[in-house]
C-alpha cells in the first residue's frame, strides 16, 4: 500500500529554518518501501530520500518544484499542491492551469499518471526532481524515471539517471501520460525494470536489449563490416576472415547490395532476392556467426521507388511554397508567393539541408535563391532522379524537401514512415538476421525537429519491434529514453584516423557517463555518439569503471586499421592494436572492423595481418574469460599498456609496457635530446623509428604566408573567464630576419590552468588553397612559462564536418626556436579544457581539415598560469609543402653509448629495433625490406628519466623528421601464487 505520510510539526520546522520559504502546513510525502518524496503545499520539492541507506538525494543547490508546464511560451512552476483520493492536484497560480496526477504504488515502484490538464498548455513537466547523484553503478543507490506510454518524454535515458523528469506535451496527448519512478541499489534495477516492462509498458518490448541485454550474447560480439561482397558463392570465405580475428559476427551494411528506403536487394548477385540472404544467414548461424542488418534508418536512397520514377507524396519537406505564376517543363526559375530568403543552398554529407523541391511527382534541384521579392528558385534542373518535368499551375505547391546524408526521408506522421518500419522488420524476419544496426538515426531531428527527436525516431524505431517475430539486437547511431528498451550493447563511435589509445580512453569514459555533460537545454544530440566534454581528471574518473549508467555491454566499435600517408592520419602500429584489444578485454566488449581484413588487402599491407592475429588471440581469450577480474581492471586502467605474453607451460600472461614517443626535427643541439621514462628496472633500449614528412625550408619561395602580423586582420574570437590578451607589433626580428609581434596573455585564475585560454582569430576571405603546402613553419621566441601555444587551421563546417587542424607548441623554453608543424594533434587535445563548442571529439582525431579550403586561422593560448603574464614573440606564420625526406643512418645515444642504424629510410618506412639480432625495416604498409645492420653498444634504458639524442646524417633535400618510440616492459603481472599488484607493477 502506498503511503502518504504528514511530516511532524518539528521536522517541519527544521525544514522552515533551512529554507526560509516553505508554507507552514505539513508538505505531502509520497512514499513506498524504497522511496519517500516529500512536496510542499506550494509545489517546492523538500526531499527525496532512499530507504536502504537514508540519504536524502534531492538537489537542494535551488529550488525546484514538483511540476512545472509551459503557457503561451512561459514556464510557470507549480504554486500550490493538494493531496486527495491518491491523487495529487497541482495549481500553476493565476496561469489558469491545475493538473491531476495519480500516483499508484506497484511492487518496488511507484507509476505518475497524467489524469486531466485544465487550461491552454504547450506541455507540462509533471515529475521534476533534480537529483545530487552521479547515476553510476558503483553508488549505493539508482534512480530511474522510466516512461511507460509513447508520448512521456523522459530526457535521461534508463537505468541510472541524476534527474528524475517527465514531461506530456499538447501535441502529442496529455492524458493518460505516464512515468515509472524507482529507488533501488543498482544491483536490483534491471530486474525490476525487465518487471515493469513485461507489465506495464505501453509500447512494444524486446527481450534482445535493454533490461535484458546484459544476459545476452548478441552485444559482446564483435563484427566485421560487409558492404556486398558476401554472398552465396563468398560465404566460406566471411567464415573464414572472422576466424581470422575471432570475430563471431558480420554487419551487412546497405547503400549498395541494397537501398535505403525501399530495402530493395540486387538481384543480379541475389537472385532469390532477400531468400537468398536467408540461406547465408543460415550457413553463417551454423558457424557460429550472427548477421546483422545495416539500415539508414528512416532515410531513402534516392534510386528507391519512394524517388523515381516518381516522388512519393510522403517524403518529408522543411517548408511549403506555392508558385506565384505557371511553369513550363524547361523553365529554370520557379517564382513563389513566399520568401525564400532564409532558404540555405549550403548542402553537405551532414548539413540538414536540401537544394531539391517536389512538385507533384517531380523532383527539381535548384542552385540559387532570391532574398528579396519576386522570391525565386533560380539554376533550376528539372525532373532529377529519374523523374519527369512536367507543366505546373499557379497556385501549385512546392515542397522544399528534407535531406540529410544526401538522402531524403518519409514525413514522420505519414504512412510511408511506418511502411518503412514495418518493411525493416519483414526484412529481418524473412531472411533470419540476428541484429538490426539503424545507422543515420542521430539525423532524427530532420524528422520534427530537434525539440521531438525523443518523440519520431522512437515511433519508427517502435514500428519494427512490433513487427518482428523475434527478438533481435540493436543498436542506433543516436540514443533516446525509449531506445534503449531495444537496444543490446553501446555505444558505437566512428573509426579514428590519429590520436588511438587517447581516443580508446575518451571513448570508454564517455560511454560509462553519459549524464555528466547533460545541460539545461534539451540536444538532439544529447546522447550522440563522439560528442563528450571530458578532459584527463574524468578519463581517469570513468573509463576505469566496468560499466556505466546504461548498464548495457559495451563496444568499442567502430575501428579501420591506417597507413599514415598525410598529416591527418596515423599508422596503426601494433602496440595499437594491443591497446584496443586489451581494452576489449578488460570491459569485455566487442569492436567493429570495417575494411582491411580480406585476403587480399592483408597480402597489399601485411601489417594488417599482424593487428588481426593480435586482436584475434585476445578475443579468444575474452570470450573464454580466461583473466580473472582483477587483471581486466588492470587493462581497463587508461593510459596503462600491456603486452600479452605465452608462458612456457602455453599459459597466458601479461607484462605491463610503456610506448613513449617523441617527435624530433631539424636535428639540432636543442631538438636531439630527449628525455625518455622507463617505469620499470634497467633494460636495453628498445624502440621504433619513423621516418616522417619533411617540410621545406622557411625561406622557400613556395610558401605562403598565413600570418604577416598582429594587424593582420585577427580579433578577439573568445576566451575563458579571467583571461586576457592580445597581439602587438614587435621591434623585434627573428632569427631569419623576419618580422615578428608578440602575443600577451594573463590569467586571473578564475578557471583552471589547463581550461585558461584565448583564442585569436583571422578569417580568409575567399578560403585558401594550401592542398600543396600542408605543414606550418614558424619562429617562436618563448618566455618558459609552460603555456601550449595552438595555431589551428579550419574548414568551413559542411566540408570538413568541423575538423580542428591543432599544431601544438608547449612554452617550456625561453628564446628563440623553429617549429615544423605537419602532424595534427590530437592525442595532447584532452589534456586540456577548451571551450564547450570544441568537445566533439572527432574534431580532433577522425575529421580531416580540407587543405583546399582554408577559410580560418587561429591562435591560441592555454594551459597559461594564473598571475604570471605569459608573452611570445611570433614570426610569420607560412605554409610549406612537404617532400620526402630520407633518414640517413639515424643514432641515438644514451650516455656514453652510442648505437648507430646502418640504413637510409625514406618517408613512411619504419625500423623496429628489439636486440642487435632482431633489428627490422618495414615499408610504410608493414612489408619487411630487411634486416638492419647497427653498429656500436646497445645502451641501456635506466629506471626513471633518461636523456636520449637522437641523431642521423644531414643530406641535401627536405630536412628528415622522425617519430621515435622507445620501449620498455615490466615483469609479468601473475605468478604460480598470486597476481603481483599494481604498485609492483607499475614502480
Amino acid at each position: 500500500m502506498i503511503r502518504f505520510v504528514l511530516a511532524t510539526v518539528v521536522w517541519l520546522g527544521a525544514l522552515i529554518v533551512s529554507s526560509h520559504t516553505q508554507a507552514v502546513e505539513s508538505p505531502i510525502v509520497i512514499a513506498n518501501d524504497d522511496i519517500s518524496y516529500a512536496i510542499g503545499r506550494n509545489g517546492e520539492n523538500i526531499h527525496f530520500i532512499t530507504h536502504s541507506d537514508g540519504v536524502d538525494y534531492l538537489e537542494k543547490d535551488s529550488v525546484s518544484h514538483c511540476a512545472y508546464a509551459i503557457h503561451n511560451g512561459n514556464r510557470i512552476a507549480a504554486q500550490t499542491v493538494e493531496w486527495k483520493k491518491g491523487r495529487l492536484r497541482i495549481g500553476f497560480g493565476t496561469a489558469g492551469v491545475t493538473a491531476t496526477i495519480r500516483v499508484t504504488q506497484k511492487n518496488r515502484y511507484l507509476v505518475w499518471e497524467l489524469e486531466h490538464v485544465e487550461g491552454d498548455i504547450e506541455s507540462i513537466t509533471f515529475l521534476n526532481v533534480p537529483l545530487r547523484v552521479k547515476g553510476m553503478p558503483d553508488e549505493p543507490t539508482g534512480l530511474c524515471a522510466l516512461s511507460l506510454t509513447p508520448y512521456t518524454h523522459v530526457r535521461q535515458l534508463p537505468a541510472l539517471q541524476t534527474y528524475l523528469w517527465a514531461t506530456a506535451y499538447q501535441r502529442f496527448g496529455l492524458a493518460g501520460a505516464q512515468v515509472a519512478v524507482l529507488g533501488l541499489p543498482p544491483s536490483e534495477m534491471l530486474p525490476n525494470i525487465r518487471s515493469i516492462m513485461e507489465g506495464e509498458a505501453a509500447m512494444p518490448i524486446s527481450k534482445g536489449g535493454g533490461a535484458w541485454a546484459l544476459g545476452n550474447k548478441e552485444g559482446y560480439g564483435s563484427y566485421l563490416m560487409n558492404f556486398g561482397s558476401l554472398t552465396e558463392e563468398t560465404v566460406d570465405e566471411w567464415i573464414e576472415m572472422c576466424r581470422n580475428l575471432g570475430f563471431n559476427q558480420i554487419d551487412n551494411h546497405g547503400g549498395g547490395f541494397f537501398n535505403f528506403g525501399e530495402l530493395k536487394i540486387d538481384e543480379s548477385r541475389f537472385p532469390g532476392g532477400w531468400s537468398s540472404f536467408a540461406r547465408i544467414n543460415k550457413r553463417l548461424n551454423e558457424a557460429g556467426i550472427s548477421s546483422i542488418f545495416h539500415t539508414y534508418a528512416y532515410f531513402i536512397d534516392k534510386n528507391s521507388k519512394y524517388v523515381t520514377p516518381e516522388a512519393h507524396p510522403d517524403l518529408g519537406y522543411f517548408r511549403e511554397f506555392t508558385l506565384a505564376q505557371p511553369i513550363g517543363p524547361q523553365d529554370s526559375i520557379i517564382v513563389v508567393n513566399e520568401s525564400t530568403a532564409d532558404v540555405s543552398t549550403i548542402i553537405g554529407f551532414f548539413v540538414r539541408n536540401s537544394v531539391s523541391l517536389r512538385i507533384g511527382g517531380e523532383i527539381i534541384e535548384f542552385t540559387g535563391v532570391t532574398d528579396s521579392p519576386p522570391y525565386m528558385f533560380t539554376g533550376c534542373k528539372r525532373g532529377v532522379h529519374g523523374t519527369q518535368a512536367t507543366a505546373y499551375d499557379k497556385g501549385e505547391v512546392a515542397y522544399h524537401l528534407k535531406e540529410v546524408y544526401g538522402r531524403f526521408t518519409a514525413d514522420p506522421e505519414s504512412e510511408l514512415f511506418k511502411e518503412m518500419g514495418k518493411r525493416t522488420a519483414e526484412i529481418v524476419n524473412e531472411a533470419g538476421f540476428n541484429g538490426i544496426y539503424l545507422d543515420a538515426a542521430d539525423g532524427g531531428n530532420v524528422l520534427g525537429g530537434s525539440e521531438n527527436f525523443w518523440y519520431y525516431p522512437s515511433a519508427f524505431i517502435f514500428e519494427i519491434a512490433k513487427h518482428l517475430d523475434k527478438p533481435v539486437g540493436m543498436e542506433m547511431a543516436s540514443m533516446s529514453h525509449f531506445w534503449w528498451h531495444y537496444r543490446s550493447r553501446w555505444q558505437a563511435w566512428d573509426t579514428p584516423f590519429r590520436g588511438y589509445k587517447r581516443f580508446i580512453d575518451i571513448h570508454l569514459a564517455a560511454i560509462k557517463s553519459p549524464n555528466e555533460f547533460l545541460g539545461q537545454q534539451i540536444k538532439h544530440n544529447d546522447f550522440e555518439h563522439g560528442v563528450w566534454q571530458g578532459d584527463t581528471a574524468l578519463i581517469n574518473k570513468y573509463a576505469p569503471l566496468d560499466n556505466g549508467a546504461l548498464m548495457l555491454p559495451l563496444t568499442l566499435g567502430w575501428w579501420g586499421h591506417q597507413i599514415g600517408e598525410s598529416p591527418q592520419s596515423e599508422t596503426t602500429f601494433t602496440d595499437v592494436a594491443e591497446y584496443l584489444a586489451g581494452k576489449m578485454l578488460g570491459n569485455d566488449a566487442g569492436t567493429a572492423i570495417l575494411s582491411g581484413f580480406d585476403p587480399g588487402t592483408r597480402a597489399q599491407i601485411p601489417l594488417f595481418g599482424r593487428l588481426d592475429s593480435i586482436i584475434r588471440q585476445y578475443e579468444l581469450l575474452r570470450h573464454q574469460n580466461y583473466f580473472p577480474d582483477s587483471v581486466k581492471a588492470m587493462l581497463r586502467q587508461p593510459g596503462k599498456e600491456f603486452q600479452l605474453i605465452q608462458e612456457q607451460d602455453g599459459g597466458w600472461n601479461f607484462r605491463p609496457a610503456k610506448y613513449d614517443l617523441h617527435k624530433v626535427a631539424r636535428f639540432n643541439e636543442s631538438d636531439q635530446r630527449l628525455t625518455v621514462t622507463n617505469d620499470f628496472a634497467a633494460q636495453p633500449v628498445k624502440l621504433r623509428l619513423e621516418a616522417l614528412l619533411g617540410a621545406e625550408g622557411f625561406d622557400n619561395p613556395e610558401n605562403t604566408v598565413l600570418v604577416a602580423g598582429a594587424q593582420d586582420g585577427f580579433v578577439l574570437a573568445d576566451q575563458a573567464e579571467g583571461v586576457s590578451g592580445e597581439l602587438i607589433a614587435s621591434n623585434q626580428r627573428a632569427p631569419d630576419g623576419s618580422e615578428t609581434f608578440r602575443f600577451t596573455a594573463n590569467s586571473e585564475g578564475k578557471v583552471v590552468q589547463r581550461g585558461a585560454w584565448i583564442n585569436m582569430e583571422k578569417v580568409f576571405e575567399p578560403a585558401l588553397n594550401i592542398q600543396d603546402q600542408q605543414g606550418l613553419g614558424v619562429w617562436i621566441k618563448g618566455d618558459g612559462n609552460g603555456q601550449i601555444l595552438n595555431i589551428r587551421l579550419e574548414s568551413p563546417i559542411h566540408i570538413s564536418h568541423g575538423a580542428r587542424g591543432d599544431h601544438f607548441v608547449k612554452i617550456d623554453f625561453k628564446g628563440w626556436r623553429y617549429f615544423d608543424l605537419v602532424e595534427i594533434e590530437s592525442t595532447e587535445f584532452s589534456n586540456y579544457q577548451w571551450p564547450n563548442s570544441d568537445f566533439y571529439v572527432y574534431d580532433s582525431y577522425r575529421h580531416s581539415v580540407d587543405f583546399k579550403n582554408i577559410n580560418k586561422i587561429q591562435l591560441w593560448y592555454n594551459n597559461l598560469p594564473a598571475g604570471k603574464p605569459a608573452e611570445c614573440h611570433v614570426s610569420v606564420v607560412k605554409a610549406l609543402p612537404l617532400r620526402p625526406a630520407v633518414l640517413q643512418n639515424p643514432s641515438i645515444t644514451i650516455g656514453n653509448k652510442k648505437l648507430t642504424f646502418q640504413v637510409n629510410m625514406e618517408s613512411g618506412m619504419y625500423l623496429e629495433f628489439f636486440s642487435e639480432s632482431d633489428c627490422q625495416l618495414y615499408s610504410n604498409k608493414g612489408e619487411l625490406l630487411g634486416q638492419v645492420t647497427v653498429v656500436g653498444e646497445v645502451p641501456q634504458l635506466e629506471q626513471g628519466v633518461n636523456e636520449v639524442k637522437v641523431r642521423c646524417e644531414q643530406r641535401a633535400g627536405a630536412q628528415p623528421r622522425v617519430q621515435a618510440t622507445f620501449i620498455s616492459y615490466g615483469e609479468p603481472i601473475m605468478n604460480k601464487d598470486n597476481q603481483r599488484t599494481e604498485n609492483e607493477i607499475w614502480r
